[in-house]
């Protein structure tokens, strides 16, 4: 059985190890467009190219893992019902945390470059981020390490030790030792929505606006304290409502399974 798990932590490193070097070379190819070919960054080919590119990669990984564990891409889609309530609190969840997270990013920044609140100056037209840097992590990403490393885990390990284990390495992906604790608490957030709730999509949402927030609110203060007392709020009421509105999947399941042994023990009678 050790031998086993360890099998399976060997096999989704692997996946993030492919991961990291597919992008890498897209890097690569990247840098021959735009220096050999002389390709100007901001023009709409180049731009075109790098949200393609990096699609790509994640459906390279995606579809290796879903090869191998001989599943498809539907297997792995948990896209249940949301009613509107639940939506507008994840929303507000969303915004909270991202503040929250952003945070702590400037206290960590803080160590080494001193405060640092300019975390909307990103290059590239909004658009361009919309797609590269919002919508294609939020949903390629919670693809590959909810809907399929997670699941690879769960097979071997316990929900917690799951979530912890894919959480780091959804961290460390990132290459970024500053901000690995801010991404840890983001994936530890978005498992709690997914488990919660049974459906991937208020994962993807509160990624969504975790990633596209910070270009929307050029030079947002990130780092006042203020901000960060009003995030927690947020978090705090936002989740509260989401625990309430929300039943979690196991639980609704096996209750009904419950309910089953109960009118069929009546039936008997």
């Amino acid at each position: 059985m050790i031998k086993k798990q360890w099998n399976r932590i060997k096999y989704v490193l692997g996946l993030c190890v492919l991961l990291l070097v597919l992008f890498h070379i897209s890097y690569f190819l990247e840098f021959i467009f735009y220096v050999l070919l002389d390709i100007p960054y901001d023009s709409v080919f180049a731009k075109i190219t790098v949200i393609v590119m990096h699609a790509a990669v994640f459906m390279v990984v995606i579809g290796v893992g879903l090869k191998d564990q001989k599943k498809t891409l539907a297997s792995i889609c948990f896209f249940k019902k949301v009613n509107a309530g639940v939506w507008c609190v994840a929303l507000m969840c969303s915004v909270g945390y991202t503040f929250f997270s952003y945070y702590l990013h400037s206290l960590f920044y803080s160590f080494k470059y001193g405060w640092y609140t300019d975390f909307g100056e990103q290059e590239g037209s909004f658009l361009f981020n919309l797609i590269n840097t919002a919508l294609i992590p939020a949903v390629a990403e919670e693809l590959l390490f909810k809907g399929l490393i997670f699941t690879i885990l769960k097979k071997y390990y316990s929900t917690i030790i799951a979530v912890i284990i894919a959480s780091l390495m959804f961290a460390a992906c990132h290459l970024s030792f500053i901000r690995i604790i801010p991404l840890f608490l983001l994936s530890c957030y978005t498992f709690w929505l997914y488990l919660r709730n049974g459906s991937l999509i208020l994962p993807m949402l509160l990624h969504f606006v975790n990633n596209l927030l910070p270009f929307v609110l050029i030079n947002a203060p990130f780092s006042y304290i203020g901000t960060f007392y009003a995030a927690i709020v947020l978090l705090v009421i936002g989740s509260y409502m989401l625990y309430m509105f929300s039943k979690p999947e196991q639980k609704t399941q096996r209750g009904n399974s419950e309910d089953l042994n109960i009118n069929e023990g009546r039936n008997k009678k």
